[in-house]
Order: structure tokens, then sequence, then C-alpha cells
């Protein structure tokens, strides 16, 4: 029986970038909204070529999500588990965040 191959690196730094996200606004309590009736997560990754590098956030009482655009590089390397580029995403995160006045300075 053949296993299946493991996800890219780009698939795996989704994910990775995903939780980081998710962890820093649980770490700050920003509240997230709650999943909409039809089925939209209060974070998801854009489906389209031209968003497939960006991360909405839906936050409870905000009608438009926020985007965080990270560069397939970003991804790909963090997916591949380099330690710098996951430090340098997670700063990046945090700074973004707070530019959006979600994590206080």
């Amino acid at each position: 029986m053949l296993t299946p191959p493991p996800p890219s690196p780009h698939e795996r730094g989704k994910r990775w970038l995903f939780a980081k996200t998710q962890q820093i606004l649980t770490d700050n309590a920003v509240a997230r909204a709650s999943p909409h009736a039809e089925g939209v997560p209060s974070c998801y990754w854009g489906t389209e070529p031209a968003t497939g590098t960006t991360l909405y956030v839906l936050l409870a009482g905000d009608p438009e999500p926020k985007a965080l655009r990270f560069p397939r590089t970003t991804i790909a390397d963090c997916g591949a588990g380099l330690y710098f580029a996951q430090q340098q995403a997670t700063a990046f995160i945090r700074r973004t965040l707070k530019k959006m006045g979600l994590l206080s300075a």
C-alpha cells in the first residue's frame, strides 16, 4: 500500500502561520468572530491565486476581515522549519496586529 506524499513546505508553512496567528490572538485575548451561518471560519486563507498568501481574521464586532499578507518564500521557509524565518514571521504577525490596533504596544 502506498503512503501519501508528505505535505509540501508551502502547505506546512500555511498551517504553521495559521497556528501562530491563532496563538498570538489567543494569548492577547483578542475576540474572534464566531463562525457565520454560511460556515465562514474566524480565520482562513484566501483561495484565489491573488489571495492565496493572505490570511484573513474575522474579529468579533468587525464586519470586514483583517488581512495578513505573507510572501510565498516566508510561507515555504516556515513550512521547511527554518527557525529564523519562523521568528521573522512571528515578529511580522505581532507588528501587523499592533498596527491594526489589535495588540497593545
